[in-house]
């Protein structure tokens, strides 16, 4: 723990406990570790033998994480950032070439997949809704960082909303300024590295209490 004593250790277990309980979002930071990446991914979308609802945003332009691991039934969303003032956002049958939309159709596109797992199950159970952003870098190259602060600010609501459990990749060091500007949104931060075996370590934002180094 970075805090002191151990009611900190507590405190932060407990929260911890909380969000993975009741849902939250999660920025997933760490340059020069794409084991450690999958790794994580895999961790926060749950187990498998769950009926989870996950879905899983790819990016088609620039360095993903590679979430190929993904669940089969996991609903897949892929955009594409040709240039920095559009996106291009498809649903489970793939990318259309050509097909430019902004960053409005591909929030669009993710709530309407959270209301389709909604309605699906009649009504998500806390944390059953996983989504996985598999990389913030070509929408950051793509648009500025106000426009990619309010696209995901309203994501996160719609994932806080159905009590579910989002995570964000950006390959990028905890103290790069995109990172700090965009995790106010966010419940946590994991930073990760993969020194020899991937680890992690979390700080919790609003308690701003930190981990020590975890294996994953």
């Amino acid at each position: 723990m970075g805090a002191e004593g151990d009611g900190d250790t507590v405190t932060f277990t407990q929260t911890l406990a909380a969000l993975k309980r009741e849902g939250s979002n999660v920025l997933v930071t760490g340059d020069d570790a794409a084991d450690a990446h999958r790794a994580a991914c895999e961790n926060l979308f749950g187990e498998r033998l769950f009926d989870r609802r996950r879905t899983v945003v790819s990016a088609v332009r620039g360095q993903t994480t590679g979430c190929s691991h993904a669940p089969d039934d996991a609903r897949r969303i892929e955009y594409r950032a040709p240039t920095r003032s559009t996106a291009t956002s498809t649903s489970d049958a793939g990318p259309v070439p050509g097909a430019e939309r902004n960053l409005t159709s591909l929030g669009n596109a993710i709530a309407d997949a959270i209301d389709e797992a909604d309605r699906t199950v009649e009504g998500l159970a806390p944390a059953q809704f996983r989504l996985c952003v598999d990389s913030l870098g070509p929408l950051l190259e793509a648009h500025d960082e106000r426009s990619v602060f309010r696209f995901l600010h309203a994501v996160t609501g719609d994932v806080r909303a159905v009590d579910g459990m989002g995570h964000y990749h950006l390959t990028m060091a905890p103290d790069e300024d995109a990172v700090r500007t965009l995790e106010p949104l966010f419940d946590a931060v994991v930073e990760l590295r993969a020194d020899g075996e991937p680890e992690q370590r979390w700080r919790l934002v609003d308690e701003d209490a930190e981990t020590e180094w975890l294996p994953l």
